[in-house]
């Protein structure tokens, strides 16, 4: 069963997959934001993961001193910046890296490419100079890094349309109106949260269609 959080607390990739429209169900994040719950369990191998994380994360730090940048991981990265509504963003960039005026923020990531990668490292771009002080006043660019290769994101992707949907998903996510649900079988399956606190669950792949029809 869920408990509600003292305060709404929303984690980047949260929001990161509603922008990018690679999810739909904005009451999952808004659920995630004011409670805390018990997750269902999942048979992602998480331990496969973090090992091949865990390898290209240090790869391309590396790389990047062999640069002459300078490099800090992870957990050095994280941040917890408080907005004006009293919502709290957390988050924690794989690299941060700089050498004289540049600053760049890397992602890695194992899977597919996808949007929501891209919007992730938009956001750190766009909040670090703001939850760090060291990071303010300067310029960052961003990079996600894929096993195929990486994928550049340049410092002027944070315009002025980017930053106007970024807040406004802050501001529904993190208010008090809970948002729509949209239950899918494919969008369910990678959801922890239980029936128990969303009975709208879908956990059953719907059939296809009757074949005893004459319009195609």
């Amino acid at each position: 069963m869920s408990e509600p959080r003292v305060a709404p607390y929303v984690w980047v990739t949260w929001i990161s997959k509603l922008l990018a429209g690679d999810a739909h169900c904005a009451w999952a994040a808004w659920f995630r934001a004011h409670h805390t719950y018990d997750r269902l369990p999942s048979d992602f191998d998480a331990a496969k993961w973090a090992s091949e994380h865990t390898a290209m994360v240090r790869e391309q730090a590396e790389a990047l001193r062999q640069a002459s940048f300078s490099v800090s991981l992870e957990d050095q990265n994280a941040f917890r910046l408080l907005g004006q509504q009293g919502v709290t963003l957390g988050g924690k960039p794989d690299i941060v890296a700089w050498r004289d005026g540049e600053v760049r923020v890397v992602e890695c990531k194992t899977g597919q490419p996808r949007h929501a990668d891209t919007i992730q490292v938009m956001i750190y771009m766009l909040v670090l100079p703001h939850a760090q002080p060291v990071w303010r006043g300067r310029t960052l660019s961003g990079c996600v890094h894929y096993q195929t290769g990486p994928v550049d994101v340049p410092a002027e992707a944070l315009d002025s349309d980017f930053r106007a949907r970024f807040r406004e998903m802050m501001a529904q996510v993190g208010g008090g109106t809970a948002l729509a649900r949209v239950a899918s079988f494919n969008e369910c399956r990678f959801c922890d949260i239980g029936r128990l606190d969303c009975p709208e669950r879908v956990e059953i792949q719907p059939d296809d269609g009757a074949d005893n029809h004459d319009l195609f």
